[in-house]
This record gives C-alpha cells, sequence and structure tokens, in this order.
C-alpha cells in the first residue's frame, strides 16, 4: 500500500542511512530510469525516485524537495490495464509537489 510505502520512507529517511538511501535513488531528469522523465520541468534534479514498472502498473515512491526546502516522501501507484497511460500524470503530481510543497 502506498502509505505503508511512505512510511517505510520517512522512517529510513530519519535512520542512520538515510544518505545512502536517498542517494541510491534515480534523480529526476538526471540519471537512472529518470534520466529522460522531467527533465525540462520543476521537479529535475529536486526528486530523487524509485520506479515500478510491470505490464499493469506504474508507481514511483521516494523522496520530493519542494520550493520551500521541506522534503517530502511520496508514493503513488497505478494498477490498470492501461497503467501506461498514467505515466504522464504520475509525473505531474511530482512536479506539483514541487511547485506546491
Amino acid at each position: 500500500r502506498p502509505r505503508a510505502l511512505v512510511d517505510l520512507l520517512v522512517q529510513a529517511w530519519n535512520g542512520p542511512l538515510s544518505k545512502w538511501v536517498a542517494d541510491s535513488l534515480p534523480v529526476a531528469g538526471v540519471d537512472g530510469t529518470l534520466a529522460a522523465r522531467m527533465k525540462d520541468g520543476p521537479a529535475a534534479g529536486r526528486a530523487m525516485l524509485k520506479t515500478g514498472t510491470l505490464l499493469d502498473t506504474r508507481a514511483l515512491a521516494g523522496y520530493v524537495r519542494g520550493r520551500s526546502g521541506h522534503v517530502y516522501a511520496v508514493a503513488a501507484l497505478v494498477n490498470h490495464p492501461q497503467a501506461a497511460a498514467a505515466t504522464p500524470a504520475l509525473d505531474a503530481l511530482i512536479e506539483w509537489l514541487v511547485e506546491n510543497g
């Protein structure tokens, strides 16, 4: 469940290995599975997220630094036969959080 993922992320962020956990995640618009995603938007360089992709599933989970400087733990999952169509909406959610967080 997304809430359980967020709880885990919050604990990891507040734990002794937080830098290691954050550094292990791809950065939006910079590297890994997010190198080509959100690279021209407000989330570029400000979102550290693990992607999840299966036939009927799309997901993002990790940390987003809002313009305020606050860091948010976030998890969003889509389970549907047309889940691939939700990728732009997931990216838009992250960019909204950067702008408004």
